[in-house]
């Protein structure tokens, strides 16, 4: 049980990581985490104050191999394998298109 817990902080982590990386060069640097609950479901939402996501490769960032990052920078766990660890906890993963800033749910 342990491990398969480690795998969903991993994941959660490399959201963390991207919204460092992603504040890094930006003027104002926060990162917002906020959950709710409603009935059986949590939705966690972690939103930085980076320019957000460009539109080209919005529809890419969830694919394997997929990166915006360059060579040797970032965790090795993309947001492919996040999804894939939260899907298997029957869980979802997505960007808020509708945020001003990045904000994934």
């Amino acid at each position: 049980m342990k491990l398969v817990k480690l795998k969903f902080h991993k994941s959660f982590l490399n959201l963390l990581n991207n919204a460092i990386d992603a504040i890094e060069s930006a003027e104002e640097k926060k990162i917002k985490i906020s959950a709710n609950i409603e009935g059986q479901f949590l939705e966690i939402r972690v939103i930085d104050s980076g320019i957000g996501i460009p539109l080209e490769i919005q529809n890419k960032i969830l694919q394997p191999f997929f990166t915006s990052k360059e060579i040797g920078k970032g965790t090795d766990l993309g947001l492919s394998l996040s999804l894939t660890i939260i899907k298997n906890y029957k869980g979802e993963l997505y960007l808020d298109p509708e945020h001003k800033n990045t904000c994934f749910c």
